[in-house]
């Protein structure tokens, strides 16, 4: 990193944390009504420095110049610097360090791993500060820039690139910022209504709304959506849904090109892992009991759960389920759902390029020598030094994931718990299948080692590499 480079990387990064000073308003004005006084006077204080340092900085810095490279960077520490300073209302409502950032980094990375046993019993508007981060967090933050018109057309193409964005209903880049948060708005809408509808109390179908759309699974109670109903399930599982599919995808059905949605093969192939994972959860469940369909309801809802990565539960736990279903639920964990979306893991896009190409090598014996037998995604061909990319990248992530795993059995933990629990935080999942005496009670250097893997997961790894390599240089 060069000395140049420091006041692209401030501006960028001010842009963001500027924008979060005002943020901090909303749950301020939830603890003022709630006569949260404590929690208000912490919100207030941080919304007044943050609006007051960084419009400073802002004025001090620009962009000019501006590179992918710094997108890339500005990135890594705008999701680190946020959730640092978001673990500060936890810490003052008496939670230790350590568990706050835990807290922080889960809601800002959209993962949803919680040290906090009973929700209900949060101040209301330090609850609704998680659900809001994982709002902002399944959206993305450059798409909430993008709705705002912050940054400047060149740093916001950096930024949106660095985020892996590519999304092509519009070559304008401020409008493809305000139609993605129209759509997310609007999904949200529509479920907090359905969960209202469906008897759930108004704040809990709020915060239930956001977290099922943004795939992030926090929840206001110990249990899930689940304590609601079947019905709220259901909406909960169309809004994961709604979150596991792309933007782009989103976009082109509301246009009433439904025709193109279903030509995309990410949508073909997500319902396809859907079908045939919940009928491989009911026969593992017949192998074991002698009952397939029973908590059928259940089985659909982790796997679609579990795919969208949203990580939400419901009354069956999954310390309750035999270990068939927790190795099922773990390899379900690698996949997330569609690029573009709101979800996190490896993306089927990759996987579907990893298949080809290991269907490509079982075929090639078969066909003439030199013959070309190109990879393809839909209508577009992906070229040799891209499909190497990616059967890189998903190489890397699950040697990470892996190596954290082995970790977690150092310390003692079984080898099912271990790999679960990584790839949980990795794919910013967050399901958990330990027994709280064991997750709750875990060492604090596993919690840290969690928390990198989150961040892994959410940053896609490249852009933390680039921060990485920007400091030492």
């Amino acid at each position: 990193m060069r000395k140049r480079d420091i006041p692209i990387l401030s501006r960028l990064v001010a842009d963001v944390l500027y924008v979060y000073g005002f943020l901090l308003l909303i749950p301020m004005g939830i603890a003022l009504f709630a006569g949260e006084y404590t929690q208000a006077i912490t919100f207030g204080v941080g919304a007044a420095l943050f609006v007051l340092v960084f419009s400073l900085l802002r004025r001090k810095t620009s962009t000019v110049g501006v590179r992918k490279h710094h997108g890339a960077m500005a990135l890594a520490l705008t999701w680190t610097l946020l959730s640092l300073f978001s673990c500060v209302p936890f810490r003052v409502n008496g939670m230790g360090w350590i568990d706050g950032l835990f807290e922080s980094f889960s809601a800002w990375t959209d993962t949803g791993l919680t040290m906090i046993p009973h929700p209900e019993d949060l101040p209301v508007s330090l609850g609704f500060f998680r659900v809001l981060m994982q709002w902002i967090s399944g959206l993305g933050i450059v798409m909430f820039m993008l709705s705002l018109r912050g940054p400047s057309p060149r740093a916001a193409q950096s930024l949106f690139q660095a985020e892996g964005r590519f999304e092509d209903f519009t070559t304008n880049i401020w409008q493809v910022g305000r139609t993605t948060v129209l759509i997310y708005v609007g999904y949200t809408v529509v479920g907090f209504v359905l969960f209202v509808v469906l008897g759930v109390p108004p704040f809990h179908a709020l915060t239930h709304a956001i977290t099922s759309l943004s795939t992030g699974g926090f929840s206001t109670n110990s249990v899930g959506v689940g304590l609601y109903g079947a019905l709220p399930s259901v909406v909960a599982m169309g809004l994961m849904l709604c979150g596991g599919i792309s933007f782009g995808s989103h976009q082109a059905l509301i246009s009433g090109n439904v025709r193109k949605v279903f030509r995309n093969p990410e949508i073909r192939v997500l319902f396809a892992i859907i079908v045939g994972a919940s009928g491989l959860l009911a026969l593992e469940r017949w192998l074991v009991t002698g009952r397939a369909w029973d908590q059928a309801l259940e089985s659909v809802f982790y796997v679609i759960s579990t795919i969208s990565t949203c990580g939400a539960g419901t009354t069956l736990s999954l310390g309750q389920v035999p270990d068939v279903w927790v190795f099922t639920i773990t390899l379900l964990m690698l996949s997330g759902a569609m690029y573009g979306s709101t979800t996190g893991a490896l993306k089927l896009w990759r996987l579907i390029i990893v298949g080809q190409m290991i269907g490509r090598e079982i075929r090639r014996p078969f066909y003439p020598p030199g013959t070309i037998m190109p990879i393809r995604m839909g209508n577009n061909t992906i070229t040799g030094d891209v499909a190497l990319q990616v059967a890189g990248y998903v190489l890397l992530y699950l040697s990470i994931g892996l190596a954290g795993s082995l970790v977690f059995m150092l310390f003692g933990y079984r080898s099912l718990y271990s790999l679960f629990t990584v790839f949980s935080a990795q794919g910013n999942v967050g399901l958990n299948a330990m027994p709280d005496a064991a997750y709750y009670g875990m060492h604090p250097a596993l919690k840290v080692q969690l928390i990198l893997h989150m961040l892994i997961g959410r940053m896609e790894i490249y852009p933390l590499l680039y921060l990485l390599r920007g400091l030492r240089e």
